[in-house]
């Protein structure tokens, strides 16, 4: 298992955590990471993420620059 050190604003963890309902920064992270990986796996794959509200509609593309260089990666 590797062992991962970040250094992240305190404030913006508490936040993160409050909104999540999760208290441990481990679990929190090991969340985020795994949702990180799917997205990765995905444009990989060729797939565009699209977040929509809870009727579908109000698209809006998920776009950031790592992302837009792995599409470059194939």
């Amino acid at each position: 298992m590797a062992e991962v050190r970040l250094s992240v604003n305190q404030d913006f963890m508490d936040l993160l955590k409050s909104k999540t309902g999760v208290n441990e920064d481990t679990k929190l992270t090991t969340d985020a990471l795994t949702l990180y990986n799917w997205v990765v796996s995905e444009v990989q794959k060729g797939r565009t993420l699209i977040s929509v509200d809870e009727h579908g509609g109000d698209p809006r593309k998920v776009v950031t620059d790592i992302l837009e260089k792995i599409k470059t990666l194939k």
